[in-house]
């Protein structure tokens, strides 16, 4: 089954009619209108160039763009990042009859959701990567078995970004259905959804493309997860989504190790991915143009390269949203302020000394706190020295400026 032309638009791409409104202002602030831009969405990130997917007649197109700052709705200059939404203008001179021109981003509109994560070396920023999800999707695999720290980790990660997190377990084919069902149960706390799901050749995709039918879903995990599989599974349902041959697979995937379950890390850079409506929401067949129904907003997957170190959110609030029940017991101490050591009052280790509360989630939950006030910390450290360079910087321009003013070289 093959969709019509005809039925795309960018609703295919998420968009919604709420849009429509910052789609306005932002031409408006650009002293146009809304004719005067395309209106895209940016699907790819690489080192200094962007592409962009817009729909024109019916069709998704692939805009080809520079990588350069853009002013957002603050007025301040950023890159733009997979998920965004931008208006953009062709670029003289580029493209021919078979080729579109090529598009510069002249603004971005404002995001919905900011979804970032720590960097793991000590002086950068955290990194984006996504903008305007919907839903947060944590793959990890079943064998040899679930990290739990790490499925935490992202959990706060989605609260901090405020969307919605769904762990899918993978490759459950390499445990029993009762282990399945032991990690099922085990690993509900703190997300929206648990589903697991088989890499073998039986891979039903269907209750996957449910939970995120009509929505925008990042999906992260480790390296060799199986998230590619994943997301080739919801392309072409029916087919494996490993083999080569399959018609729509668009990322590259690795059988997994006999030894330990392991895959190879495949993807290489963030991809924002279509799923067509035929077969989840019901467009019509080739040639049968109109007929079925069609969800209002289509489904987006952006698929990530395999994360190797994640380190804790620096959103201490995120993190006990994760832990809430060792918030709800924190909120119990007499004091506000308690470190849950060895403060009286302390209503955690009453908790932990009553075996109401598991010592290694608190640990655990302990661990990232500290983290956390880490990357606070060296975040203000950072934002110091780059006020410091920028006052600097400053400071010599109008030593400059006042010499010269003065008929002196220096």
């Amino acid at each position: 089954m093959t969709v019509t032309p005809a039925s795309y638009t960018l609703e295919a791409l998420g968009f919604d009619p709420s849009w429509q409104g910052s789609a306005i202002r932002a031409a408006f602030t650009l002293d146009g209108t809304l004719d005067d831009f395309t209106l895209a969405r940016v699907s790819a990130v690489h080192r200094t160039r962007c592409e962009l997917l817009t729909c024109e007649r019916g069709e998704l197109v692939k805009l080809s763009a520079p990588l350069r700052p853009v002013e957002n709705d603050y007025g301040e200059e950023e890159y733009p990042v997979v998920g965004d939404w931008v208006l953009a203008q062709p670029i003289p001179g580029t493209g021919g009859e078979t080729q579109p021109a090529e598009h510069k981003p002249l603004a971005i509109l404002p995001r919905r959701s900011y979804l970032t994560r720590p960097s793991a070396t000590r002086e950068s920023a955290d990194q984006p990567v996504a903008a305007n999800v919907d839903m947060l999707c944590i793959v990890e695999p079943c064998f040899p078995e679930p990290s739990i720290g790490r499925i935490e980790r992202y959990t706060a990660l989605a609260h901090a970004s405020g969307v919605q997190v769904a762990l899918i377990l993978t490759k459950g084919d390499l445990v029993t259905a009762e282990q399945l069902a032991g990690y099922e149960e085990s690993l509900a706390g703190g997300v929206d959804a648990v589903l697991a799901v088989c890499t073998d050749n039986g891979y039903d995709p269907a209750p996957v493309a449910e939970l995120v039918a009509g929505r925008t879903a990042a999906f992260l995990g480790r390296s060799g997860a199986g998230k590619s599989t994943l997301v080739n599974a919801l392309l072409n349902p029916g087919a494996d989504p490993r083999e080569a041959s399959s018609e729509n697979r668009v990322q590259a995937t690795s059988a997994v190790r006999g030894t330990d379950g392991k895959g190879r890390h495949t993807t290489t850079s963030r991809q924002m991915i279509v799923l067509p409506g035929a077969g989840y929401f019901g467009a019509g067949e080739s040639g049968a143009e109109g007929s079925g129904t069609e969800s209002s907003a289509g489904t987006v997957l952006i698929d990530t390269p395999g994360v190797r170190a994640l380190a804790a959110t620096s959103d201490s609030a995120a993190i006990d949203e994760t832990f809430d029940d060792v918030s709800s017991y924190a909120a119990a101490c007499r004091y506000s302020d308690c470190s849950h050591g060895s403060e009286p009052g302390c209503a955690v280790q009453q908790a932990l000394a009553d075996g109401a509360l598991d010592p290694e989630r608190f640990e655990r939950y302990r661990r990232m706190m500290v983290e956390s006030a880490r990357l606070r910390l060296r975040s203000q450290e950072r934002e110091y020295r780059q006020s410091n360079r920028a006052f600097t910087k400053a400071n010599k321009a109008g030593r400059r400026t006042l010499m010269s003013i003065k008929g002196r070289a220096n």
